[in-house]
């Protein structure tokens, strides 16, 4: 019997065996994965941790070094402990505990275990890291993959691809860079939309979804241009006059022009986020949208309420919009949004490691508010595998809390709660991003 059948009883026992759909992962193919030098700071501090570090009070530089692989390990532990202790109390802390404990079969990570943890990352790191970890300790059927690329190992992965560098255009340089994206020139905006069409098009059968993460860069209120208006912007680029010298590859410099404000640039962006959105509709694919807490320190929350969404959801009602993260801290206006409209989904992915508790609040609100179709449960977002399992651990143990704790109230019997769990954990991601069936 499973640790959740212990404490949950037949819910705990069936969620233990639902085989998950994973809405979203950053992994490296395990070829590439393989080839890394791994050890516990360099590997775990490639995401997430590294920002509470930063939180806590370690600098830039520090971090930089700490993560470093080819500076020792010991000294590197030396710089990181004091400042590990302070922060090992938060989720992204704690997968990283349970990830050594469950797969490296060590007490979490400490002055006693770390050069022993190295050891055994390094051992298990050959061929059949991934079907070990996702496969078969994870449970994890299959990964929607944000590398923007589409060359993906599908017996894992299937992938989504981002769209807003086609949105955030400020400068000539992001227009060449597109250029080469595309493998044509963009000297107007109506080249832009031809870009943007011709790439969607190229690679619409080998992707599941359309990524937009501008929340990162910019509020997430997309306006409804006119074609003239971002016309306007989109010539501005060209009609810049005050250059800045960049530096290019080769060591050499180049004069460019500056970018244009934000605020110039913004009916662009506005239009070219509208026929992202309108484009993906039309192939079929679901949009992930990054809302919530921004990975790093020092970003600006309220760019990235979902609310700021509400003109899309209701002009494009044929599309179907997958919003990130629970919204978190904004749980509650996405509950709102996901009960109202028929193309809003609420997607858990990253939530269950910014706070288990917060999750599971948010799950056992959102089954009283919202169909339990449109709640996915589980995305590990990581960049590395480790990260996912103790990510995946967490989110079932949360499932199966939540659900249980339904069962008591008299809210649900243990048949809809059972229910419940095989869609959260794996049918609805199933059903959004995969219609045909599951690739494999």
């Amino acid at each position: 019997m499973g640790v959740l059948a212990e404490r949950f009883g037949a819910v705990g026992k069936f969620v233990e065996s639902v085989r998950l759909v994973d809405s979203h992962e950053h992994l490296l193919q395990e070829d590439e994965r393989l080839r890394e030098t791994v050890d516990v700071l360099a590997t775990f501090l490639s995401h997430y941790a590294s920002s509470d570090l930063v939180s806590t009070g370690m600098s830039l530089e520090d971090l930089v070094e700490v993560s470093d692989p080819k500076l020792p390990l010991e000294t590197r532990w030396a710089k990181f402990t004091p400042l590990w202790e302070k922060m090992r109390n938060t989720c992204y802390g704690r997968v990283l505990n349970i990830a050594v404990k469950d797969l490296y079969g060590l007490d979490g990570l400490s002055d006693e275990t770390y050069l022993e943890a190295t050891r055994r990352m390094r051992e298990a790191n050959n061929a059949g890291l991934y079907r070990w970890v996702l496969k078969e300790r994870a449970g994890i059927d299959v990964s929607i993959l944000d590398m923007e690329r589409v060359d993906v190992d599908r017996s894992f992965f299937a992938p989504s691809m981002r769209y807003e560098g086609f949105i955030h255009v400020m400068q000539r340089g992001d227009l060449e860079a597109l250029e080469k994206r595309c493998g044509m020139p963009v000297h107007s905006l109506s080249d832009l939309v031809k870009g943007l069409e011709t790439d969607m098009g190229r690679i619409r059968g080998s992707i599941v979804a359309v990524k937009i993460a501008s929340a990162y860069r910019r509020p997430l209120s997309f306006e409804k241009a006119t074609y003239a208006e971002a016309e306007k912007a989109f010539n501005r680029i060209y009609s810049q006059r005050v250059f800045k010298y960049v530096d290019v590859p080769g060591g050499r410099w180049r004069m460019m022009p500056e970018a244009l404000s934000f605020e110039e640039a913004k009916p662009l962006q506005d239009y070219m986020a509208h026929k992202v959105v309108e484009l993906a509709a039309k192939h079929g694919l679901p949009i992930q949208v990054h809302t919530g807490l921004q990975e790093g320190n020092e970003n600006i929350i309220t760019n990235s309420n979902p609310v700021q969404l509400i003109n899309l959801f209701m002009e494009y009602k044929e599309a179907r919009f997958d919003v990130f993260h629970g919204g978190y801290p904004y749980m509650g206006e996405l509950a709102v949004l996901a009960k109202n409209f028929p193309n809003v989904y609420i997607d858990m992915c990253w939530l269950h490691i910014m706070s288990p508790k917060a999750a599971r609040e948010a799950l056992s609100m959102w089954l009283d508010t919202v169909p339990g179709s449109k709640v996915l449960g589980f995305g590990g977002d990581y960049l590395f595998v480790e990260g996912v399992y103790g990510h995946a651990k967490l989110a079932r143990e949360n499932v199966a809390r939540v659900l249980t704790e339904k069962v008591e109230e008299g809210a649900f019997t243990e048949k809809q709660a059972m229910y419940l769990a095989q869609r959260l954990l794996r049918d609805n991601a199933r059903e959004l991003y995969f219609p045909q069936g599951l690739q494999g």
